[in-house]
């Protein structure tokens, strides 16, 4: 490890399935800028999810921790949620008492009790609100789904206006002004990408045209001896019956969410290099868990582990210190283990039982 600490930057997305990256060789997902991050660092191939859902997931990544532990174990406003127990000080706190500046733009899913800013985060921006309130200024019409959670073409947003980019606009500022002030930084970033619904631009779905989309290799999987709340799923969602060319659209749009997401990944690596930070930051493309999105004929991530929901993207990559080119097939399981990373590389000693 270098004598100082180093920067971190973390890109933590939503359902982000670990087939879809063109590494992982998906025959049609175009990822340049994330399969370039892995050719730099070290491909995690057998990461796992500590919880297949967004709140318990993120709560274990902030303090180190099981959801058995933390507590949280559902996403508001659910039966059983509640955010995660902070008896200890989580990742934000440590960072902070060691001198990182920090920032949190995106999806932020109410895992710790309070706000970012509670747990000395400096900058802080949630798309939900933020996002809005920039599309208002633009003149642009609030972003409304007129086919619920199957997604959809957005007619009024170009990539440059779309939620990706305003998330990735933010996360280059802040890497902008944090280099110059020279203290550590920890920046994060968490675009709710590819989380459905996938409100997609036109110039960005004409990349994956339905009929092209080939069929996720557990779509013809009958249910057959398989736990019955399994076709329960499939009749909850309205999709018991669906034949891939119902299915294709959905995925054309998942995918050409996660290209979206990869070029604006690309613009905030290359303001990293512009100001000089590249080689003295730890970056960490993850996501919170994957998404069914028609594997074995279902939707979301309810109500089973298979690997589309539980294995999930991990690459990490800082010149110098993380080996390059490295597929690495150690299981784990990601958001714990960061945690504990994160820690080592910023030289703080984490509390017990992380």
């Amino acid at each position: 490890m270098p004598t100082s600490p180093p920067n971190i930057l973390l890109i933590h997305s939503d359902q982000h399935r670990y087939d879809c990256l063109g590494l992982h060789g998906h025959p049609q997902l175009q990822t340049p800028n994330l399969d370039r991050l892995a050719a730099h660092g070290t491909d995690f191939s057998h990461a796992f999810t500590p919880a297949p859902i967004c709140s318990p997931a993120r709560a274990s990544l902030m303090t180190g921790r099981w959801p058995s532990q933390h507590r949280c174990i559902n996403i508001p406003p659910f039966d059983g949620y509640q955010p995660a127990q902070t008896d200890t000080p989580v990742l934000w706190n440590l960072l902070h008492n060691a001198g990182y500046r920090q920032a949190h733009f995106g999806k932020y899913h109410k895992e710790l009790p309070g706000l970012p800013t509670d747990y000395g985060v400096d900058r802080y921006a949630c798309e939900e609100r933020d996002y809005e309130r920039w599309r208002a200024q633009q003149r642009l019409p609030r972003r409304e789904r007129q086919n619920g959670w199957f997604g959809e073409i957005d007619p009024h947003t170009t990539a440059e206006q779309s939620r990706i980019a305003w998330g990735a606009d933010l996360t280059q500022r802040a890497i902008q002004d944090f280099s110059a002030e020279g203290s550590p930084f920890f920046i994060r970033w968490d675009p709710s990408e590819p989380h459905l619904p996938c409100l997609v631009p036109q110039e960005i779905a004409d990349l994956y045209p339905p009929e092209t989309i080939e069929p996720w290799p557990s779509f013809a999987e009958p249910l057959n001896h398989k736990p019955p709340m399994q076709a329960k799923q499939q009749q909850a969602w309205g999709v018991d019956g669906w034949r891939w060319q119902d299915w294709a659209p959905v995925v054309s749009r998942y995918l050409a969410e996660i290209t979206l997401l990869d070029r604006y990944i690309g613009r905030v690596l290359d303001t990293l290099k512009d100001a000089g930070q590249l080689e003295n930051t730890l970056v960490i493309y993850t996501t919170d868990h994957g998404d069914l999105c028609g594997g074995h004929g279902m939707m979301d991530k309810h109500y089973m582990m298979y690997d589309d929901v539980v294995r999930v993207p991990l690459i990490i990559s800082q010149p110098g210190t993380v080996p390059a080119g490295r597929a690495c097939d150690e299981m784990v399981i990601h958001e714990l283990d960061l945690a504990s990373t994160i820690c080592a590389a910023a030289h703080v000693t984490p509390p017990p039982r992380v």
